[in-house]
């Protein structure tokens, strides 16, 4: 696995894509464990209709949330699925516009660019991601992502809670 350190976070290159995206997935499909994970492996595993519903999201069935800049659909969390331990969505930026500088003070987030591009900010340093880029953003460090005048950014946003806090930041000038 290739990676290239910027200001002491890693940026991921696209060899780590698969492993990221997978482990993201499959960690916020698993949940805590059950009585029937626990079970020997001889036993198939039960999982009732209604816990299936939670684990199972479909894209056009969750609605958007919109901003001036674009919009997120979130796909699991523990708002959807309380035994979520990640944070899953789409984000859309359209052309030229950006979200504002902000925080997640308790989870780290890894975004994955779909289509499109846009300049990103963290902490101090600003670099451009395109299409099958990866960036690791750890908690607490600040950041946004300004797109271009183009083209909108479409990617896949991952969180290392379910609970994924928001705060707005100042936004300070790149030295």
């Amino acid at each position: 696995m290739r990676c290239k350190v910027i200001d002491s976070n890693v940026r991921f290159t696209k060899s780590c894509l698969a492993t990221v995206v997978l482990a993201a997935v499959l960690l916020a499909a698993a949940g805590s464990p059950t009585e029937a994970d626990q079970k020997s492996s001889d036993e198939p595993a039960k999982v009732d209709a209604k816990a299936m519903a939670t684990l199972v999201q479909s894209f056009d069935k969750v609605e958007k949330q919109k901003h001036p800049w674009g919009w997120i659909r979130w796909l699991m969390n523990s708002k959807l699925d309380p035994k979520a331990e990640m944070t899953l969505g789409i984000v859309v930026i359209k052309p030229g516009q950006a979200n504002p500088m902000h925080i997640h003070p308790n989870c780290e987030e890894h975004l994955y660019v779909l289509s499109g591009s846009c300049e990103h900010r963290l902490g101090q340093e600003t670099v451009v991601l395109k299409k099958g880029d990866v960036i690791r953003i750890p908690a607490g460090v600040p950041h946004m992502a300004r797109t271009f005048e183009k083209e909108s950014l479409k990617a896949i946003i991952v969180y290392s809670s379910g609970d994924r806090q928001f705060e707005v930041v100042e936004e300070k000038p790149v030295r």
